[in-house]
């Protein structure tokens, strides 16, 4: 090892002891663990499924992808899947309460984002209702997640409607690789308790299976409006199941399952019914301020996979899944069952053309609680979608160009057929660097929430002997799918085996996005009704970078530009400043710098630092600024033996506490607060 080396891991080492209070001597002579052994050129190769429904190398697909790998959330010291995000270039993500999340891709950040399209193994995890995710649900053992697929842009050509501004594949590890017992248990301030156990072993010579269990509980956030605990803690324990096959070489299977039930609190303002007398202290806006409400939420699922390969360059794979979901609050009982069936075909037809083609069904049925300040009408629906899609890879110079073609065709109980074709091509100009462009187009199909909802938005007195006027947001049986069309360009280069830099710029050209028309013109008093009467445009940069000054050192930092502008039509009658909110929700400027050090083969020291940009207008109702904020996060770890692990991470270090984001009317603002605690990984 060079004397520098040396030299400026003593420096690392002597801060880490510092920060643990210890004088703990560490060998330099031992050090390199697997992760930082692995050339940057493996990393730059991995397979992702996510772009075109197959494996292909990272470094050679035509679309904005980032992976977040198995060892990039264990060393981040996340724990949960919503927070493992903030490692991808473009994604913005933000806290609004203790157990709910702002995540979008490239812009368009509200309370209920609905453009981007989340899956957990290829089951997609969106809820009907509006389009977006519960991420407080979204969960599995955090160790078995192999990596996390993020693509920015457009990807509705393969996955359909709802892919606008985004993937997010969420892709657990085989069970052949996680034999044996694994345990983790924890406590700090703010993560209160965590704890979780997973088994994995053959079944058979041809069959290996795992299980396992988990339990969170998480503390409150900062409210300032009461100047304390927000009274929105939370609870929640999960448990699943997977299986995987195969027979002969040409056959795999997998069979997977997973069961959760979570115990949350929150701090709703609720509305009152004026027409009952007993509300009359509610006077007179009829609202109870601050009212602690739970959120009982449960579910379960089945996913089922079936692999045949045909041969080298031709498969066929089945997948069936169905999933359950109950969500309770005060002012909204929800369940919805989804049966989804997909298949897959990818074959070479001639030579020079890889076609993968498939089709679809899924079937979701919602039955609704309904409470005097939301309602769902009707409140028990069963709507359909029929899919198809076909994509043809075309080598255009073997080994240099290749240009892919593809569409989707859906049809849907709401808007009817769809249809989301791209283009992409991509230069392997050598093993060094990679040009690639796209362009594609990609729809939002409406959500339960836009066709068919009545929803209290404020309730307004008036003078007395007359009634109070309640003012109210409807559904639109009319309401068509925003649409947009991305034009991107993206560049790879590895100038030197120890670094490498990832370039993408876009323009998105958005149309018929949502609006909130008033039924009665402009005046005060009038309901407002769902519409599609804006345009926008976004355009921005993303580039992440991966660097290895030493051997037992790695840095990865990224950096995201947004802008985006809006506009109503002329006939728009829109008075909630939904132009203004689309821009002022998402954050011009992002970076963030993660460094991974190997200090010895028993010490690992990690440190996260990101800024997020100010956020002007994040919410319809308050006029709100969020201030940019920065966030230090650092992790020491330490194996005593091979099999244990100890560590200690810290959170907002340098920051007692600060807001995300600021949500709509129902919910207080909170803030997140600096937070520490240690953690035992034990395998066996």
């Amino acid at each position: 090892m060079k004397n520098s080396d040396l030299i400026v891991k003593g420096i690392v080492i002597s801060f880490c002891c510092m920060l643990i209070g210890t004088s703990t001597p560490v060998s330099a002579e031992e050090s390199i663990a697997d992760y930082l052994d692995l050339p940057l050129e493996d990393l730059l190769s991995i397979k992702v499924t996510t772009v075109s429904k197959k494996q292909q190398p990272l470094n050679e697909v035509a679309s904005a992808v980032y992976v977040i790998t198995s060892e990039d959330i264990r060393r981040s010291g996340v724990t949960s899947i919503a927070e493992a995000l903030r490692m991808a270039p473009g994604i913005h993500v933000a806290h609004i309460d203790a157990g709910k999340w702002v995540i979008t891709s490239r812009g368009f950040g509200s309370q209920f984002s609905n453009k981007l399209l989340v899956m957990l193994d290829g089951r997609t995890v969106y809820s009907p209702t509006f389009s977006g995710v519960y991420w407080d649900v979204q969960d599995t053992l955090l160790e078995d997640i192999d990596r996390i697929e993020v693509i920015r842009g457009p990807g509705a050509t393969v996955w359909g409607a709802n892919a606008v501004n985004g993937v997010i594949n969420i892709i657990t590890k085989n069970t052949g690789s996680t034999q044996g017992g694994l345990m983790t248990a924890g406590t700090g301030n703010k993560e209160k308790g965590f704890a979780s156990l997973r088994y994995g072993t053959d079944l058979s010579s041809d069959i290996t299976g795992r299980f396992y269990l988990k339990y969170n509980n998480r503390d409150d956030s900062y409210a300032p409006a009461l100047g304390g605990d927000a009274g929105d803690g939370w609870e929640k324990t999960q448990g699943g199941f997977r299986v995987d096959g195969h027979y002969k070489g040409k056959y795999s299977w997998t069979l997977q399952g997973d069961a959760y039930s979570a115990d949350e609190n929150q701090r709703i303002n609720i509305w009152k019914d004026p027409s009952n007398p007993e509300n009359g202290v509610y006077a007179p806006f009829y609202i109870a301020p601050a009212t602690h409400d739970t959120i009982e939420s449960s579910g379960y699922n089945l996913l089922a996979k079936w692999n045949y390969r045909i041969s080298d360059q031709a498969s066929t794979t089945l997948q069936v899944y169905f999933d359950h979901t109950d969500r309770s609050e005060i002012f909204l009982d929800q369940t919805h069952d989804t049966l989804d069936i997909d298949f897959q075909h990818q074959l070479k037809i001639v030579e020079n053309h890889d076609v993968i083609w498939g089709i679809g069904y899924r079937s979701i049925r919602d039955d609704f609680k309904n409470s005097f300040m939301v309602q769902f009408l009707p409140d028990s629906q069963e709507v359909n979608l029929y899919s198809g899609f076909i994509q043809d890879e075309i080598e255009l110079v073997p080994h240099l160009v290749r240009f892919t073609l593809g569409s989707k065709f859906e049809h849907n109980d709401y808007t009817g057929v769809e249809i989301q074709p791209s283009a992409r091509i991509v230069w392997l100009a050598n093993e060094k660097n990679t040009l690639w462009g796209a362009v594609s187009r990609a729809v939002r199909t409406p959500s339960r929430l836009e066709a068919s909802s009545n929803i209290i938005s404020r309730i307004l007195p008036l003078p007395p002997k007359f009634d109070p006027v309640i003012l109210r947001v409807k559904g639109n049986k009319n309401f068509e799918s925003e649409t947009v069309i991305a034009y991107e360009l993206g560049y790879r280069v590895q100038p030197k085996e120890n670094y490498s830099v990832d370039l993408a710029f876009f323009y998105h050209d958005y149309d018929k996005l949502q609006t909130f028309e008033q039924t009665a013109g402009t005046s005060p008093l009038s309901n407002s009704v769902f519409g599609n009467k804006m345009s926008a445009n976004s355009y921005g940069l993303e580039i992440s970078l991966d660097w290895r000054p030493l051997d037992w050192w790695r840095i990865q930092a990224n950096y995201s530009f947004l802008e985006i502008s809006s506009s109503f039509d002329n006939s728009s009658s829109d008075m909630s400043n939904t132009n203004t909110v689309t821009k002022g929700s998402s954050p011009a400027n992002q970076f963030s710098l993660r460094s991974l050090m190997d200090l010895s083969h028993e010490v690992n020291f990690d440190f996260w630092f990101y800024y997020v940009d100010s956020l002007d207008k994040t919410s319809f109702f308050y006029e709100d600024s969020v201030r940019n904020y920065t966030s230090f996060n650092a992790r020491l770890a330490w194996h005593p033996v091979e099999q244990v692990e100890l560590s200690l991470t810290g959170q907002n270090l340098f920051d007692s506490r600060h807001p995300e984001f600021v949500g709509e009317n129902l919910f207080l603002t909170t803030e997140v607060e600096r937070a520490v605690y240690a953690q035992v990984r034990l395998f066996f």
